[in-house]
């Protein structure tokens, strides 16, 4: 049926479903399925501002890098933690990017040929209210941006139990 899949995550719980659901029933479905795993940085990070009046351009293109650098650490990290979980994302190809959440998605779908892209449920945001940060970006996918740009189906995993 597919053959090539892009997975989106950014770490947080609801993107765990959509991990679960590739590594731990797709590919043992169809141990031939080529995934690619991709985690967009929002470009629109970059347009912080506090007290960039009292930095030079250097000094805040410097500190921009710094922060891309550190947020790719950060992938990094996770992606090593969905190769511990899941032995069938050895095989995968882990992609990260900073762009537009949307458009990115569908670029990298197009250009990698996948005929379907998963990604995980919506879920309430709990940062606003809650000391305790949750893991994984922040940013929400919006769909009626997402959708015309599509370049195959797409599939929202469903809530689930993960265990593993």
């Amino acid at each position: 049926m597919f053959t090539s899949l892009l997975l989106c995550t950014h770490g947080t719980a609801g993107a765990q479903y959509a991990e679960h659901l590739v590594f731990a029933d797709l590919c043992v479905k169809n141990p031939d399925l080529n995934v690619s795993v991709l985690t967009i940085i929002d470009q629109d990070w970059q347009n912080m501002t506090g007290d960039d009046w009292l930095n030079s351009s250097k000094t805040h293109t410097k500190f921009l890098d710094h922060v891309e650098q550190q947020m790719q650490e950060e992938n990094e990290e996770d992606w090593q933690r969905i190769k511990a979980t899941y032995p069938a994302a050895e095989k995968a190809q882990f992609i990260g990017v900073v762009g537009k959440i949307e458009q990115t998605i569908a670029q990298i779908a197009a250009k990698n040929s996948n005929d379907l892209i998963v990604i995980g449920p919506y879920r309430e945001s709990r940062r606003l209210f809650n000391l305790k940060m949750e893991k994984g970006l922040r940013s929400r996918i919006k769909p009626a941006t997402l959708h015309p740009l599509l370049p195959c189906p797409l599939l929202i995993a469903p809530v689930c139990s993960i265990t593993g």
